[in-house]
């Protein structure tokens, strides 16, 4: 909403289908081409990224001095190499920028660290600053400002001021930016944050409300609660609950030195701490504490930290943590030193860890492990490169390799795709030996045996950006739209359910493999009770020879009896005749494909339906029906005669005698002459009988 300039900022394209199911897929990180659309008041440019809407600033450009947006570009103009640096959902646009994407901003990047004291210069004053340092992109919210009484930072600060004294309290490399604050250098801050201590209850001010927390001021410090520990009714969102200015009162939870942030909990105001011991094998809480490139630092006990790397967080290989700052998480304790946690594994917490886990053994691929940085690796030596598999970390012998390729290997970063096979698992440490050598013949073996002509069994593994992973089994991955997956079983299980799917197409370069559900609501009408919309029949007969009169006079009636379901489709609203499927007491939905039928091909049954249809029901029905033969998952065929509603009346003749047949829910019923005129006048002309 345009507040100053009092008017709504609307858009129809952001409300299309399938837009935030595409918006999904994008995450903080990714590259991008867009083409420019617009230009922004403020000077920056509007964009379309396959269909969604993107935005970068003004200062996210990189534009020579005193250049403008519009004398670099122009409308249409197509643009590579945008950074996404925000995906705000609430608004549902892709946030860019050129600048962080610049050559040598990355590396500036990891030059700063958490504590530094930084100048630099505002290219924006909004509610809060935009700050260039160094080239690099920071920013400072409005609470990390030092302003009077009813001052606004319009009111203190113009760009191209220099601003000095900024402290970095965190370095996000996964955006790219630094978050600065004023407040957090001033002396008088530095003393009140050490007034603080872990279990203190404190009462605090809330200065903003985001979808993940809350920023407080406590007691003259800076605060954050983490949206799971406010006080919430159950599906409440914090602005529901919570508004700039509101009281709190919150514990301590943990005091981040570094950052010079205080972590609260309003949830456990008045609860009793209970100590444990801590022991190896012990699964426990600790609160993230910051972020990291390579991992986060957790706490336990609100003063001893301890590293978790990046790969420990998700079952998937390379999966983005699913953690923020604040967040109380589950933890499992693998070392331990009086009584003190010294390494900890988050996904060994994690639900469907164990089944993640028993799905690796000898022979199985892992095509999307991640070798793990040198600097990252567990139990380091010089015979063996680590690679993530999920659950568990492998170890590749670098004998595989020459030595050049083997410093290939120990030089790449994590999130580098890579395929292993596994030749054995350590039992006791639940690592594994894999090799890369064996990986390509082993992969190939496997989807050669898939089948190709049935389906197959999948069961949901993952689902990360709109894309669902499923296990084919032997560790082979397939990949499909999470769109695309029938609705949940029970509930609004995903994780875990099986799915029956077809290989759409393999990239045997890449090593993956796409899939489909094969005619899911094809198999619900089948698996369900006839229906006003659909009947099933089992055949639709060619006649043999020699043919019997009796004989003859079945597959007749047999044949008739389908072209009558058609027509009292028609006559209704239309709907679907199965052919190749049973539906009998005994043999209720059972599919046995069009081939029971008898006839030699597809052609040859579908012209045989349309001289039926053509001899014995009204010209019109002629053009209300398609033929369609569809693969089922377990590689049998039906024929699903699609009929649309009739816009005049339908009838079925055998040259003699005229019949009105209409479908009833699970039946199809011939009318008598009153109810024929009834129906035909409410029907098709809209009219009562009589009118």
């Amino acid at each position: 909403m345009g507040h100053e300039a009092r008017e709504l900022a609307l858009s129809l394209k952001r409300n299309a289908p399938g837009y935030v199911d595409a918006l999904q897929r994008h995450a903080v990180g990714d590259e991008v081409s867009a083409t420019i659309t617009g230009f922004q008041s403020n000077g920056g440019l509007w964009l379309d990224v396959d269909g969604l809407v993107g935005g970068v600033a003004p200062e996210e450009l990189v534009l020579a001095d005193g250049e403008s947006a519009r004398e670099r570009y122009a409308v249409s103009q197509t643009i590579e190499g945008l950074f996404v640096w925000d995906v705000d959902r609430e608004d549902r646009i892709l946030v860019l920028s050129l600048k962080r994407n610049a050559p040598g901003y990355v590396d500036a990047l990891q030059r700063c660290a958490r504590g530094d004291v930084v100048s630099g210069t505002i290219t924006r004053v909004s509610v809060g600053l935009q700050v260039g340092v160094d080239g690099l992109v920071g920013r400072v919210a409005p609470w990390e400002l030092t302003l009077a009484d009813g001052e606004s930072a319009r009111g203190r600060y113009s760009v191209g001021d220099t601003i000095e004294s900024l402290f970095v309290w965190q370095v996000n490399h996964e955006a790219r930016g630094l978050a600065l604050s004023v407040k957090r250098n001033v002396p008088s801050y530095v003393e009140a944050l050490q007034r603080h201590a872990v279990g203190e209850v404190v009462s605090a001010t809330v200065m903003n409300v985001s979808p993940g927390g809350l920023w407080l001021d406590a007691e003259g410090a800076i605060g954050w609660i983490f949206k799971e520990e406010a006080l919430l009714e159950d599906g409440e969102a914090l602005v529901e609950r919570y508004s700039v200015g509101d009281p709190i009162t919150a514990v301590v939870r943990h005091i981040d030195r570094a950052g010079r942030t205080v972590l609260l909990s309003a949830r456990q105001v008045g609860l009793a701490l209970v100590e444990e011991p801590i022991v190896p094998g012990a699964t426990i809480k600790a609160t993230v504490v910051r972020e990291r490139d390579g991992g986060i630092d957790v706490s336990v006990d609100g003063e001893d930290e301890v590293y978790i790397p990046d790969y420990d967080l998700s079952l998937r290989p390379g999966a983005s943590p699913d953690v923020v700052m604040g967040q109380e998480i589950d933890v499992v304790v693998m070392d331990a030193e009086d009584g003190v946690p010294t390494v900890l594994s988050h996904r060994r917490a994690l639900e469907g860890w164990e089944a993640a886990r028993d799905r690796l053994a000898a022979e199985v691929v892992v095509p999307d492990a991640r070798v793990l940085p040198w600097v990252d690796r567990p139990n380091r030596d010089d015979g063996r490169a680590a690679v993530d598999l999920g659950p568990i970390t492998g170890f590749i012998p670098l004998d595989e390799r020459d030595a050049e390729a083997a410093e290939d290997l120990m030089s790449r970063r994590a999130n580098r795709r890579h395929g292993v096979v596994i030749e054995g698992l350590n039992e006791d440490a639940w690592t594994a030996s894999v090799s890369e050598a064996k990986f390509e013949a082993r992969w190939r073996e496997l989807v050669d045996s898939l089948p190709a002509d049935k389906g197959i069994k999948g069961e949901i593994i993952d689902i990360t950006r709109g894309v669902a992973a499923l296990d084919l089994g032997s560790g082979l991955l397939g990949e499909m739209q999470a769109s695309e997956l029938p609705p949940p079983a029970s509930g609004d299980a995903r994780i875990g359910e099986s799915v029956m799917v077809g290989i759409r197409s393999v990239d045997r370069e890449e090593y993956r493999i796409a899939v489909e559900i094969q005619n899911y609501e094809l198999m619900q009408m089948i698996a369900a009770d006839e229906t006003l919309v659909c009947e099933l029949k089992a055949v639709f007969l060619k006649a043999v020879q020699p043919e019997s009169n009796r004989q003859q006079r079945n597959r007749q009636d047999v044949n008739r009896s389908v072209v009558r379901a058609m027509a009292g489709m028609m006559n209704r609203e239309g709907g679907h005749v199965i052919v190749g499927v049973e539906d009998t007491d005994k043999k209720d939905g059972e599919v046995v494909g069009w081939e029971a039928s008898g006839w030699e091909n597809q052609n040859e049954m579908a012209t045989a339906l349309s001289n039926l249809v053509g001899r014995v029901l009204s010209a019109a029905a002629g053009g209300l029906y398609e033929a369609r033969f569809e693969r089922l998952p377990d590689g049998q065929e039906v024929l699903d005669i699609v009929c649309a509603p009739a816009g005049e009346p339908i009838f079925l003749s055998d040259g003699q005698r005229e019949e009105f047949p209409v479908r009833y829910p699970a039946m199809t019923k011939n009318l008598t002459a009153r109810e024929q005129h009834e129906y035909i006048q409410g029907r098709f002309y809209g009219r009562e009988a009589g009118a």
